[in-house]
């Protein structure tokens, strides 16, 4: 469960599970993301599983993950085969999952077909976790209700009862608490089964209560778009807003609203104003800490580090076919340290990956800091101020690269952006590496190494585009 009252945090992590429009494609493991707004999110681990479920047939959907008091994370998922368990999984860092086993948690309810979307909520008045989750009983899915149990220590659980029972189908509750009140986002089925009774096509409804247990009842006039589900609160303490973010699963893709009470929503989000992961599917958010963010970065975004001073030009890429300084991307940054030894002149080559066609470049021309990038021979190139770099120190510098958004820092600030009119950069076959020219560049240079002249260490590249307060950890560690 969400809180408006938790601690400030500014980094968030999305996990998720992957299938396309109709549930085709399916990749269905834990998958991550993160923001550091809630409103654009960026795949780590490119877009592949973290972590994968053995029990039952292997199968996790719907993951939610959140952190007890003790500070350990608990994931619980739906699983298959259906019937009356759901999955879980504990974990001390986000990356190493252990405990997994099946909870039978319907086990004594009779002609229980199946245990759907599973989420919990801390509740410190008993120290007692809240689980609850859907699931239908008699012949098939059109009797679909929530029901919950608590537990301490996720061994020993209370006898499950009914939870929340509106008078139809409901699926994929999520909870929230704000100003003392309790809010529950959760999905109407009940069209699916019942199209001609209930015309209304599936959405999400906003419900309220007293207490974390309910009884809960509707608020009239709040839902999601027609045809969304999987329905996620999220509190931005930096806007001081809540985010209501939900799936469009048969059309491949999420919406989001914006509240500041709760009660007032603003209509969908423009889609220019939103990022979510390709094929992500039924989301669950949550915020983390800058230090296990950073440690979350480290492991599933750092393609490559190289810690090590150098003082002539690195090759790092051969001329290959495939490997992260060769393959089509979208989403890059490269940071780095720098010791300039003498005045700063001429031509420096920093970074070069790929060629004049399809790369990204960063240099030091004229005294200034510059990087390029290239689509198919389209060029952009950004340049900043001088007077940023001075000879005998060392500087903080970084280029980062967003669907065509192109930006270059220093000292931790950005200092020139410019767009591209295309977000893919093709795979390249080219020879690359740092402090020096190896081929053609991203500026259309060939013509000689163009070595830098002083140190480089602590050479970074990342698979997403990081922010400034991601720049200032990874200058920390």
């Amino acid at each position: 469960m969400t809180t408006s009252s938790q601690s400030k945090h500014h980094a968030y992590i999305m996990g998720y599970f992957r299938s396309g429009p109709g549930q085709t494609h399916k990749t269905e493991q834990l998958h991550y993301a993160y923001s550091r707004d809630g409103k654009h999110w960026y795949e780590l681990n490119g877009n592949k599983p973290v972590w994968s479920a053995t029990i039952g047939d292997g199968i996790l959907r719907d993951p939610f993950i959140g952190q007890g008091p003790d500070g350990r994370w608990h994931l619980v998922f739906t699983m298959r085969p259906q019937g009356h368990s759901i999955g879980y999984a504990v974990s001390d860092d986000l990356i190493h999952w252990t405990g997994e086993t099946a909870l039978p948690l319907m086990r004594d309810i009779p002609d229980t077909v199946n245990s759907w979307a599973p989420e919990f909520s801390y509740d410190p008045a008993t120290s007692e976790f809240l689980v609850y989750w859907a699931s239908s009983t008699g012949k098939d899915l059109s009797n679909s209700k929530h029901y919950c149990a608590r537990t301490r220590d996720w061994l020993a659980f209370s006898k499950t009862e009914l939870f929340f029972d509106p008078g139809f189908q409901t699926i994929d509750a999520s909870l929230a608490e704000h100003g003392g009140s309790y809010y529950m986002a959760v999905k109407d089925e009940s069209h699916v089964y019942e199209p001609l009774k209930r015309p209304q096509p599936p959405m999400n409804f906003l419900a309220v209560a007293e207490r974390l247990e309910g009884p809960y009842k509707r608020l009239p006039g709040i839902q999601t778009p027609d045809y969304t589900e999987g329905p996620a609160f999220l509190w931005i303490d930096a806007e001081q807003k809540w985010l209501l973010i939900y799936d469009y699963w048969a059309y491949g893709k999420f919406g989001a609203m914006e509240s500041e009470d709760m009660l007032r929503w603003s209509a969908e989000l423009d889609e220019s104003r939103v990022r979510f992961p390709y094929r992500a599917r039924h989301a669950s958010v949550f915020p983390v800490s800058e230090e296990r963010l950073r440690r979350l970065l480290d492991r599933y975004a750092l393609l490559a580090h190289y810690r090590t001073a150098t003082y002539a030009p690195v090759r790092v890429a051969a001329r290959e076919t495939d490997g992260f300084m060769h393959d089509a991307f979208t989403l890059r940054s490269v940071t780095m340290r720098i010791h300039p030894n003498s005045e700063i002149s001429g031509t420096q080559v920093l970074y070069d990956e790929g060629d004049e066609r399809n790369g990204l470049a960063l240099r030091i021309r004229g005294g200034r800091l510059e990087a390029a990038v290239c689509s198919d021979g389209n060029r952009l190139t950004v340049t900043a101020d001088a007077g940023l770099l001075e000879p005998s120190r060392w500087h903080d510098i970084a280029l980062t690269y967003e669907d065509g958004t192109l930006t270059l820092y220093a000292h931790g600030r950005a200092r020139a952006q410019g767009i591209a009119p295309y977000a893919l950069v093709g795979s390249h076959s080219g020879e690359g590496g740092y402090g020096g020219r190896f081929g053609a560049d991203a500026f259309g240079d060939r013509s000689g190494r163009d070595a830098f002249d002083g140190a480089i260490r602590d050479v970074r590249v990342y698979s997403v585009p990081l922010r400034e307060k991601d720049l200032a950890l990874a200058a920390q560690s």
